[in-house]
């Protein structure tokens, strides 16, 4: 179905990653949030067994719809997650305790609706622009376990979220020293995307070419060692990583903002990004992004913002269950209800 959706409250909502799962129950329209204690998803073998686990053994409350997003594509069977071994099959999800209705979205798209709600206090501003409350399109990538990208797309009075996969774009370097390193990145059929670089594997495959264009060993092997090494210049090839890490992501985000005209701003959302925020604030980011000749001026005017709230997909699903007509979304293959 395309049409707005009715919620029943209490509604449960959910923003399922490849490690993490977080819910909260919104008891009313625009009243308070429950929230629960996030699980891991390799600790239970599907998404029901964590919400018996998580939350309906931790209240008498009974959520009546639920509206959950995930890293997945999203079918007329359900959603396949990406990077979880979970399978959400909608007739199975609404047996359980009773459910009258599931909505699934794409986590990106659950982060692109939170992008308007956000306050002073939920963002850094890199650079210069304005985009906190200003109604035109925004764009939010967030380099993670991989690398996602979403749009919130503004029309007819209504915010419009729109999934992508933008971080499977062709990258390419940009100077002698990039073609030096370029030649030793790991590539998947023979291309490199900007996945390959920007998300938590990616910093670890531009630290590994760093040292073969250098022709030194690796010595570290997670992100978090070659981030801080680099953060405590410790290690040369680890700086050399973090800063291409941070130029490259300033690339793409103004790659975004210019592919889609996102006035409203370019939002960075995740981890990575927040654990990194003091590099990332005098790294070569925000010059990159500006990098766009002949259109330097326009970029200048675009506002990057790290998002720092904690749980900005879970804002976005709550925005979306208290005022659906708010937005314009096809519900097509991901609205079912509950067929007495």
């Amino acid at each position: 179905m395309s049409d707005t959706p009715d919620f029943e409250f209490p509604v449960l909502i959910g923003d399922i990653g490849g490690t993490n799962a977080r819910f909260q129950i919104i008891e009313q329209p625009n009243g308070d949030v429950m929230e629960f204690d996030p699980v891991r998803t390799e600790d239970f073998e599907s998404l029901e067994q964590s919400i018996s686990h998580a939350v309906l053994s931790s209240t008498k409350l009974q959520p009546r719809s639920a509206v959950i997003a995930a890293a997945g594509p999203i079918t007329s069977d359900g959603l396949n997650l990406t990077n979880c071994h979970w399978n959400i099959i909608p007739n199975q999800f609404l047996g359980l305790a009773n459910f009258e209705q599931l909505l699934l979205m794409n986590d990106f798209e659950a982060q692109a609706l939170a992008l308007p709600y956000l306050g002073e206090m939920d963002g850094v501003i890199l650079g210069h622009g304005d985009a906190l409350g200003n109604d035109t399109t925004k764009a939010v990538l967030g380099p993670g376990t991989g690398l996602g990208v979403g749009l919130l797309v503004r029309a007819a009075g209504k915010w419009i979220p729109v999934a992508g996969e933008g971080g499977h774009v062709d990258l390419g370097p940009r100077n002698p020293r990039e073609a030096q390193i370029w030649q030793h990145l790991e590539t998947v059929e023979g291309r490199i995307s900007a996945e390959q670089v920007v998300c938590g594997d990616g910093l670890v495959n531009l630290y590994r070419a760093c040292c073969a264009a250098d022709q030194v060993k690796p010595g570290l092997h997670t992100p978090a060692e070659i981030s801080i090494a680099a953060m405590q210049a410790e290690n040369d090839q680890a700086g050399e990583a973090l800063s291409l890490f941070c130029t490259t992501l300033g690339r793409i985000a103004g790659d975004l903002a210019l592919t889609s005209m996102a006035r409203g701003g370019v939002y960075i959302s995740g981890g990575i990004a927040q654990k990194i925020l003091p590099y990332l604030e005098a790294s070569g980011f925000r010059e990159s992004f500006e990098d766009k000749a002949p259109h330097g001026e326009l970029m200048q005017n675009i506002a990057t913002i790290v998002v720092t709230h904690p749980l900005p997909a879970l804002l976005g699903l709550a925005a979306f269950a208290n005022a659906p007509q708010t937005f314009l979304m096809d519900l097509s293959h991901r609205n079912w209800r509950h067929e007495v």
